[in-house]
C-alpha cells in the first residue's frame, strides 16, 4: 500500500504537463489579446463613430473574421472607476449566443435518451480514481501557478493577468490588455478562459493512468500473497518465540513448541520452523544429558572416595603424626564426597527446573515436615529450632526443589548457630505480599558487603573468617537458582535474633 501511494505521488508530483499547459495557455491569451487590441484600435480611434457605432463595428469585426474564443472577450471603454464591471462595454462576447440562429431538431426516443444519459453519467474507473487523486494533486499545482487577483486600474499602464483557483478541478484565467493611443489608454480588452485539470490530465495520460492502476492492482495482489504466505506466518512464529518463559510452564513450553500448519510447509518458513523445533528439543535434551553426565561422574568419583574413607577409618596403629595425616585425609575425602554430591544435585536441579512440570503443592505441609525432622534429629540441647507456619499455604511449583530450599537454609542456619542459639522458621501468605518464607538465626550474621557474594557458587564464608567445615559453597547458590526459577526473590538482612535473616517471596 505504501509503495502504491509513493508511486502515485511520484507520478503526479513529477509530471509538470498541467502546469506548463496552463502557463502556455495564459501566455497565448496575452499575445492574442494584444493582437486583437491592435486590430480593434482603428475602430476605437475613429472619431466619426459614436460609442454605440464603435461597438457595432467591433461585433461585426469579430463575427466576420471568425476570431477564436470571441465569446470569451470583452472590450471596455477605459474609465477611472475601480470596478471594471461599471465601465462601458464596446463589445461583450457573451452576447454572441443571443444572435445565433435557432435550430430545431427531433428529440430522441425516451428510452434511448435515458440510456444515453445513464451512459453519460457513468464514469469509467480511471476517472473515478483520478477524481479522488486530484483532490490532493490540485493543491500542489496551486502553489506554483495561482496568482493574486487583478487590480483593474493598473490595466491603464500595463497588461494585467491572473490565474485563480476555482472549485473542483478548475482554474479561471483572465487577462486585461490596454489599447493605447500614445500615452492615452482608450480601451481595455478583457479575455478569460477556464482550464479543467482532470480533463486535461486524463486526455494526455489516460494510458499512463491505466498502466498505474494495473501496476497498483498487481502489486497489491502480490503484497497480499506475500503477506499471507510469508509475513503473517513469520509474525506468528515471532510471537511464539517472543513469548516469555513462565517459570511454572518451562517444561511445557520447551517440549510443546508447536504452531498449527507450520510443519506441513515445504518452503523456507517451514524449514525455519522445523529447525526451531529441533533447537528447543536439543536444549531440553542438553539438560537431560547434563544431569546424566553429572550423575555418572558422581558415581565414578564416589567409588574411589568410598574406598579412601573406608581405609582411613579402618587404619589402626602408627604414630600420632600418621593418625593426624590419616584424619586430614578422611576429612578432605568427606568434604570431596559432599562436594560431588552437591555438584550432582545442582545438575539435577538445572534439569528439573527446565523439564519438570509445576504442580499445586501444600507448602505448609512440606515446611512443617522438614522443620519437625530437624527438631527430632537435633542433638544439641542448647540449639532451639522454632516454627511459625501458617496452615494451608498452597502454591504452584516443584515440591522437591522448594523443600530443598528450606533444607539448605536450615542447614546453613544450623552450621553457623550451633552449638547454642535460636533458629526460627516462619511461613505466611498475604494478599499483598504473597507467600513469604523466613529463616533466621542468632549466629554471627552477614556483613552487608558479603550479602550478594554468598549466593555465588563455592562461596563458603559468612563474615570472612568463619569457614564452615566440609562446606561446598553451593547450598545458597542452589537456593537462589530455585527461587528465581519459581519467579520469586530472596533477600538477606539482619535478624532480631542477632544473626542472619533470609526472606523469600514467591
Amino acid at each position: 500500500m505504501l509503495l502504491n501511494i509513493a508511486l502515485w505521488l511520484f507520478v503526479l508530483v513529477t509530471d509538470d504537463f498541467v502546469i506548463n499547459q496552463i502557463r502556455e495557455k495564459h501566455e497565448k491569451m496575452i499575445s492574442t489579446g494584444h493582437l486583437i487590441g491592435l486590430a480593434s484600435k482603428p475602430i476605437l480611434l475613429n472619431e466619426n463613430y459614436t460609442e454605440f457605432e464603435k461597438g457595432v463595428r467591433l461585433k461585426q469585426y469579430f463575427t466576420d473574421n471568425f476570431i477564436p474564443n470571441a465569446e470569451k472577450i470583452t472590450v471596455y471603454r477605459h474609465e477611472l472607476s475601480d470596478e471594471i464591471a461599471d465601465w462601458f462595454k464596446y463589445y461583450d462576447g457573451s452576447d454572441l449566443g443571443k444572435y445565433q440562429a435557432i435550430s430545431v431538431s427531433e428529440l430522441p426516443p425516451a428510452q434511448t435518451s435515458n440510456e444515453n444519459m445513464r451512459k453519460a453519467n457513468e464514469e469509467p474507473l480511471t476517472q473515478i480514481i483520478a477524481s479522488r487523486i486530484f483532490q490532493y494533486y490540485k493543491p500542489i499545482i496551486d502553489g506554483q501557478i495561482v496568482t493574486d487577483e487583478i487590480v483593474a486600474k493598473r490595466a491603464r499602464f500595463s497588461i494585467q493577468s491572473e490565474i485563480l483557483n476555482s472549485k473542483y478541478d478548475r482554474y479561471d484565467l483572465r487577462v486585461l490588455v490596454p489599447i493605447r493611443n500614445g500615452r492615452e489608454t482608450v480601451a481595455v480588452l478583457e479575455a478569460w478562459d477556464q482550464y479543467y485539470v482532470k480533463d486535461a490530465y486524463l486526455g494526455r495520460n489516460s494510458m499512463r493512468l491505466n498502466l498505474l492502476i494495473g501496476m497498483s492492482v498487481i502489486t497489491l495482489f502480490l503484497g497480499l500473497v506475500l503477506a499471507f504466505s510469508i509475513a503473517f506466518p513469520l509474525r506468528r512464529l515471532s510471537k511464539r518465540l517472543d513469548k516469555k518463559l513462565v517459570p511454572d510452564q518451562v517444561a511445557v513450553q520447551m517440549n510443546s513448541f508447536f504452531i498449527k500448519g507450520m510443519a506441513d510447509r515445504r518452503d523456507e518458513i517451514g524449514l525455519l520452523y522445523q529447525n526451531l523445533v529441533k533447537l528447543t528439543q536439543q536444549v531440553a535434551h542438553l539438560f537431560k544429558e547434563k544431569e546424566a553426565f553429572a550423575s555418572e561422574v558422581s558415581h565414578e568419583l564416589k567409588n574411589p572416595l568410598a574406598s579412601i574413607i573406608s581405609y582411613s577409618e579402618n587404619f589402626e596403629g602408627g604414630s600420632e603424626k600418621d593418625e593426624r595425616i590419616i584424619r586430614k585425609i578422611r576429612e578432605q575425602a568427606h568434604r570431596m564426597d559432599k562436594l560431588i554430591s552437591e555438584i550432582s544435585e545442582a545438575a539435577i536441579v538445572d534439569n528439573d527446573l527446565v523439564t519438570k512440570k509445576r504442580e499445586r503443592l501444600n507448602l505448609s505441609q512440606i515446611t512443617k515436615e522438614i522443620v519437625e525432622h530437624y527438631v527430632e534429629t537435633n542433638e544439641s540441647k542448647t540449639l532451639t529450632i522454632e516454627a511459625d507456619i501458617q496452615s494451608n499455604v498452597f502454591i504452584k511449583g516443584l515440591p522437591e526443589r522448594l523443600g530443598q530450599v528450606i533444607v539448605n537454609l536450615l542447614e546453613n542456619a544450623v552450621s553457623f548457630t550451633r552449638p547454642a542459639g535460636i533458629i526460627r522458621v516462619s511461613l505466611k501468605k498475604g494478599w499483598r505480599s504473597g507467600t513469604v518464607i523466613i529463616v533466621e538465626d542468632s549466629g554471627p550474621g552477614i556483613r552487608e558487603e558479603f550479602r550478594e557474594a554468598i549466593f555465588e557458587r563455592f562461596y563458603t564464608s559468612r563474615k570472612g573468617e568463619a569457614v564452615i567445615e566440609n562446606a561446598s559453597g553451593l547450598g545458597l547458590a542452589i537456593v537462589k537458582q530455585i527461587i528465581d526459577a519459581h519467579g520469586g526473590r530472596i533477600n538477606v538482612g539482619s535478624s532480631e535474633l542477632g544473626g542472619a535473616k533470609f526472606e523469600i517471596q514467591i
